[in-house]
C-alpha cells in the first residue's frame, strides 16, 4: 500500500466501499473505526477540516451538540459512529480508515504481498520510495494463492479491493484475480455457515475423526516407555518393527503416520522423513502431526521452529481441514503454540479445527482470552472467543457444563467488547445474561454498570488527577449507579466491584463544592466494604497489580482524616502508610486535601505526608506540599529543598522564586538563620528583574518575619534600590529617611552617608533638609587641602565593590582620568554584580577591602556580600563611601569622595601617632 495513495479516482463509487465495509466483522468495524478517528484527530495529520466536517455532519443527523462530540474519546465517538459511517463517508474518509485499519492492524498481509511482489516497504507495510516503485509480481495468480494460504481468501479478496479502490489504476494487475478471489471468498462464508453439515459427514465417513483407539494409546505408551529407558520397555529395533507392522496390516490407517512422525522424532537414531514418496497429502499431515507432538512434548523450541518454517504448508493443510490430522494438532500443540507466540498458526488451526476441540483445549482457550482481556489485548480476546463461541456446540460436554461454558464465553465476549470500547454491544450481552438470570455473581451487574458509564473495566475507575475529569468521571459513575447499588442490594458484601465504584462516586460527590459529612460517610462505608472485599478476594494481587486496592486506601485515608478527630486520624495516617510506596498513582488534589485536613489535626501528620510525596515526586510534588510550615518541621525536606535551590541555575526566575519563597520562612521557623539568609540574598537577586520587585517589597513589609536573618537596616537598604528600580523615588526616599535615622546615633558615618544618598540621587531637599548629624558640619577648605595632596601625588588605595559588566566598561577611562588628577591614587575594581557566585571571592574582597584605605560600596550588590563587607570594614574601622549611580561620572565622583577620605584618615592616624 503506497502512502501517498490518499485521494482515490473519481470513478470509484460509494456503493463499492459499502460493500467492503459490510464484509467487515463487527470487531474489525470497531478497531477501523478507532484508527480512522485517531488519524483524524491527530494534530500532525493536519485533518482538522476533514475532522470538523465528519463530526458536524454527524451531529445534524444524531441531533447532537458538536461540542459533545468533540469531548467524547475516540472509543466512545466509534461507538456513535460506527452504524452512521456508510451513510455520512465519502471516498475521502472511506480511503482514510482503511489505510489505518491496515496500517495498525493487517501489516502482515501487506508486508508479505509487497515481499511477493519484490517491493521495497517498511515495517508497517508501506511503499519506500513512492509509488513509482510498485509493479506486479511475476505471476499474480501464484502470488494470490500463495497469500490465500496464509492468511484466507476473504483477508486477501479484501485487501486487493481496497487497493483497487483506492487507486484502480496503480493496482490494474490486481484485476484478473479479483472475481475468483470474490469465489472463493463466498465459498469460505458458506462453508463456514454449513460446518455443522461437513462435519457430520466427514465423521461418517472418516475413520480419522475419532478419538485414538486402544492400539493407538498402546503404541504411544511405548514409544515413550522406550524413550524413557524403562525396564520392561520395547528395544528400538523392536519398537520401530512394531510400528511398521501395524502400518503394513493396514496402509490406508492414517493414525499410524502419526506414530511413525512421533517415533521419528523422538528417538535419536531415526530421522525426520516429511517426504517418503508413498505418503499422500493427509497422511503426510499426519505424520507432521506426530512430529509437532513429539517437539512439544520434549518443548524442544527450535526443533519446532524449524519444522514449521520448513514444513508450512502441510501445517496450514492440516489446520484448515476440518478433522483428520488438524483434530489432534488443536488439541495436542495448540497451548504450545499460543505460549510460544505463534499467534498465526494458532489462529489457523482454531479457525480450522473449532468443531473438534476437546473439553481441556477449550478450557485452554478460554483462560488465554480471559487472560488477553486482563492484560490489555481485548482484540485476540474477542477473536478467540468468537471461534469458541462457533466451536462450543461440538464440545463434549454434559448439559450442565455446557450451559455453564457457554455463560462464562458469554460474559468473557461482553468483556472482549467492553474493553475495545463497543459498549453496545457489551451492553447487550451483559442485558441478555441479567435478564435470563444465567450468572449468580455481582460482577455482571458491576459490569452492566461500567458499560453504562462508558468504561471498559474496573481498572478505569480511579480518580482522576484533573478537576474536569472528576466531574466527566462522575457523570459516568451516575449512568450506572442503578446497576452498582442493584449488586450491593443483592449480594451485599460480595459486591466488591461495585463497592469500588460507588466508593468513587461519594468520594468524588462529598469532594465536590457541596460536599457533606452524610455523603462522606456513605462513600467511607462502600470503601471499607470493597477493602475488605479487595484484601480478602481470592483475586487480591489483580486488585493490587491494578491499582485498585491502592485507590480504596488512600479514600479511606481521606476519608478518616477528614473527621478531625485524633482517632480517625490515627486510622488514616496508618492507611497511608501502607501505600506510601504509590503516591505516584494518587490524584494531587485529593493528596493536598490530605495535608490539609492533616495539618488541622496536627501539623506533624502533614509533614510525614509531605515528606513521603517529596520521597517519592521530589521537585514535582512541590506544587503540592509547598506550605512552609510542614517543611520547617523535618531537616529531610528542609535540605531536600535546600539542594534544588541551589542547583536551580538553569531554571526560570518564578520556578527559582517559588523554591526559595518556601524554604525561607521554613528556615526561619526552624531556626537555620544561616539557610534563610541565603534564601533572602537568592531572592533579592532574582528582584534584579523588575517581575518581583513587588513580590520582594511584600515580603519585606513585615520586618518581624525575617528576624534575625536580615537586619531593619538591611531592609531599609533593599527597600530603597527596589522602589528605586521600580522608579518610585517618594517612597524609595521615605526609605532612606527610615535608614537615616536607624543608623544616626549608633552608626553615624553611615547615617551621613545616606544623607549623600539623597544628593547623588538629585533627591529635592524636602526630603532630607531637616535631616542632621550632631556635631558634623562640612569643612570647604580642609577638601581643597586635600585635593592640593591628591593632585601633587598623596598615596591612596581604594577599593570598588559592585556594578556589572557594563560599570566593567568604564573602569580604563576612570583610571585614566584619577591618574591625570590624581597620579597617587590606585583603585583596584571588583565587579561582582548580583552573581550567585559571590562566596568564592568574599575572602579576597575582605582581605583587600582591609588594605584599602577606602573602599566604594555600589549598591548594585547582594545585601549578603555588603553585610559581610561592611563587618570587615568595622573591625579595625574603615571608612566606606555609597555608590548609588551607575553611570561613569557617579562613579567617577564616588571614588573621589573616597580618596579624599582615605587621605583624611591618613592624616588623622599620622596625627594621633605624634600625640
Amino acid at each position: 500500500m503506497a502512502r501517498t495513495a490518499i485521494e482515490p479516482m473519481p470513478q470509484t463509487g460509494l456503493s463499492d466501499w459499502k460493500a467492503i465495509w459490510n464484509r467487515l466483522e463487527p470487531g474489525d468495524k470497531h478497531r477501523a473505526m478507532l484508527s480512522f478517528l485517531e488519524r483524524l484527530r491527530d494534530p500532525a495529520s493536519r485533518l482538522e477540516m476533514v475532522c470538523d466536517t465528519t463530526l458536524k455532519t454527524l451531529a445534524r443527523r444524531k441531533r447532537f451538540r458538536v461540542e459533545t462530540l468533540r469531548r467524547m474519546k475516540n472509543p466512545q465517538l466509534a461507538g456513535v459512529l460506527l452504524p452512521n459511517a456508510p451513510t455520512l463517508f465519502g471516498a475521502r474518509e472511506w480511503t482514510l480508515l482503511f489505510l489505518g485499519y491496515f496500517a495498525d492492524y493487517k501489516s502482515p498481509i501487506m508486508c508479505r504481498f509487497l515481499d511477493l511482489c519484490g517491493v521495497p516497504h517498511d515495517d508497517r507495510g508501506f511503499v519506500v520510495g513512492g509509488d513509482s516503485r510498485i509493479r506486479a509480481p511475476g505471476d499474480v495468480q501464484a502470488t494470490t494463492q500463495t497469500l490465500v494460504e496464509e492468511f484466507s481468501a476473504r483477508e486477501v479478496a479484501i485487501y486487493f479491493r481496497v487497493l483497487t479502490q483506492m487507486d484502480p489504476q496503480l493496482w490494474h494487475f490486481l484485476d484478473p484475480v479479483l472475481p475468483e478471489l470474490t469465489r472463493a471468498m463466498e465459498e469460505e462464508e458458506a462453508a463456514r455457515a454449513q460446518e455443522a453439515v461437513v462435519d457430520a459427514q466427514i465423521a461418517d465417513t472418516l475413520e480419522v475423526s475419532e478419538d485414538f483407539t486402544q492400539l493407538d494409546r498402546v503404541i504411544l505408551d511405548q514409544i515413550l516407555a522406550t524413550l524413557n529407558g524403562d525396564d520392561r520397555a520395547l528395544k528400538p529395533n523392536e519398537l520401530v518393527d512394531l510400528v511398521e507392522s501395524v502400518h503394513a496390516l493396514d496402509t490406508t490407517r492414517q493414525r499410524t503416520y502419526f506414530h511413525l512422525g512421533f517415533m521419528d522424532a523422538l528417538l535419536p537414531e531415526r530421522e525426520i522423513d516429511a517426504a517418503r514418496r508413498e505418503m499422500d497429502d493427509e497422511q503426510r499431515q499426519w505424520y507432521l502431526s506426530g512430529v509437532l507432538s513429539a517437539h512439544v512434548r520434549q518443548r524442544d523450541h527450535d526443533a519446532v521452529k524449524a519444522i514449521l518454517a520448513r514444513h508450512g504448508g502441510v501445517f496450514r493443510g492440516a489446520a484448515k481441514t476440518p478433522g483428520g490430522a488438524g483434530a489432534g494438532l488443536i488439541n495436542e500443540v495448540y497451548g504450545y503454540l499460543l505460549e510460544q507466540g505463534y499467534d498465526r498458526e494458532a489462529m489457523q488451526l482454531l479457525r480450522g479445527q473449532r468443531s473438534h476441540l476437546s473439553p481441556a483445549t477449550f478450557s485452554l482457550i478460554l483462560d488465554k482470552a480471559t487472560t488477553a482481556i486482563r492484560e490489555g489485548d481485548p482484540a485476540l480476546a474477542n477473536v478467540l472467543l468468537v471461534e469458541l463461541r462457533q466451536g462450543l456446540p461440538y464440545v463434549q460436554l454434559d448439559p450442565d457444563q455446557r450451559e455453564r461454558m457457554d455463560t462464562l464465553l458469554e460474559r468473557r465476549l461482553g468483556q472482549a467488547l467492553q474493553a475495545q470500547g463497543n459498549f453496545i454491544g457489551a451492553r447487550e450481552i451483559f442485558a441478555r445474561l441479567i435478564e435470563e438470570d444465567r450468572v449468580n455473581t455481582p460482577c455482571l451487574l458491576a459490569d452492566r454498570g461500567l458499560v453504562s458509564g462508558g468504561f471498559r473495566s474496573l481498572a478505569d475507575v480511579v480518580l482522576p488527577d484533573d478537576p474536569e475529569r472528576c466531574a466527566n468521571t462522575l457523570v459516568q459513575l451516575e449512568h450506572g449507579e442503578a446497576y452498582f447499588r442493584q449488586a450491593v442490594d443483592r449480594f451485599e458484601r460480595l459486591a466488591i466491584n461495585a463497592h469500588h465504584a460507588l466508593a468513587v462516586l461519594e468520594f468524588l460527590r462529598w469532594s465536590g463544592p457541596d460536599g457533606q459529612d452524610a455523603v462522606r460517610d456513605r462513600a467511607l462505608v462502600h470503601v471499607n466494604e470493597a477493602l475488605i472485599g479487595m484484601m480478602s478476594d481470592t483475586a487480591s494481587t489483580a486488585y493490587e497489580r491494578l491499582g485498585l486496592l491502592g485507590q480504596c486506601r488512600f479514600m479511606q485515608a481521606v476519608l478518616m482524616m477528614a473527621r478531625l478527630d485524633q482517632g480517625s486520624a490515627r486510622a488514616a495516617i496508618e492507611s497511608w502508610r501502607a501505600i506510601a510506596n504509590e503516591t505516584g498513582r494518587l490524584p494531587r488534589w485529593g493528596v493536598q486535601r490530605f495535608l490539609e485536613s492533616a495539618d488541622l489535626v496536627e501539623p506533624r501528620l502533614a509533614t510525614e505526608i509531605a515528606e513521603c510525596v517529596w520521597r517519592h515526586g521530589g521537585e514535582s510534588s512541590l506544587t503540592m506540599i509547598d506550605r512552609p510550615e510542614w517543611f520547617a518541621g523535618s531537616v529531610y525536606l528542609q535540605d531536600e529543598l535546600l539542594t534544588l535551590a541551589r542547583n536551580s541555575g538553569d531554571k526560570s526566575g518564578i520556578e527559582q522564586w517559588r523554591v526559595w519563597s518556601v524554604l525561607v520562612p521554613a528556615a526561619l521557623s526552624a531556626g537555620r538563620v544561616d539557610v534563610a539568609q541565603e534564601g533572602l540574598d537568592a531572592m533579592e537577586a532574582l528582584a534584579q528583574d523588575s517581575r518581583f520587585c513587588e513580590p520582594m517589597l511584600q515580603w519585606l513589609e513585615h520586618p518581624e518575619r525575617l528576624d534575625p536573618a536580615w537586619s531593619e537596616v538591611e531592609i531599609l537598604r533593599s527597600r530603597f534600590r527596589l522602589y528605586r528600580r521600580l522608579g518610585r523615588d517618594p517612597e524609595a526616599f521615605a526609605q532612606l529617611r527610615a535608614l537615616f535615622y536607624a543608623l544616626r546615633d549608633t552608626r553615624p558615618m553611615e547615617a551621613a552617608q545616606a544623607l549623600d544618598l539623597f544628593r547623588e540621587c538629585d533627591a529635592p531637599g524636602e526630603y532630607f533638609a531637616d535631616l542632621h548629624l550632631p556635631d558634623t558640619a562640612s569643612d570647604e577648605g580642609d577638601d581643597a587641602d586635600l585635593e592640593e595632596q591628591l593632585r601633587v601625588g598623596a598615596p591612596v588605595k581604594v577599593l570598588f565593590v559592585g556594578g556589572n559588566e557594563i560599570q566593567a566598561r568604564y573602569t580604563d577611562t576612570i583610571s585614566r582620568t584619577l591618574a591625570e588628577e590624581w597620579p597617587g591614587v590606585v583603585v583596584s575594581f571588583r565587579h561582582t554584580g548580583w552573581s550567585s557566585n559571590w562566596g568564592r571571592d568574599v575572602d579576597v574582597l575582605k582581605r583587600q577591602a582591609i588594605d584599602a584605605d577606602a573602599v566604594v560600596l555600589m549598591t548594585m550588590m547582594r545585601t549578603t556580600l555588603g553585610r559581610a563587607l561592611r563587618e570587615a570594614l568595622n573591625d579595625p574601622p574603615r571608612p566606606w563611601i555609597p555608590c548609588t549611580g551607575t553611570g561613569k561620572q557617579a562613579l567617577l565622583e564616588s571614588i573621589r569622595r573616597a580618596a579624599r577620605v582615605g587621605l583624611q584618615m591618613q592624616s588623622g592616624q599620622a596625627s594621633t601617632l605624634r600625640e
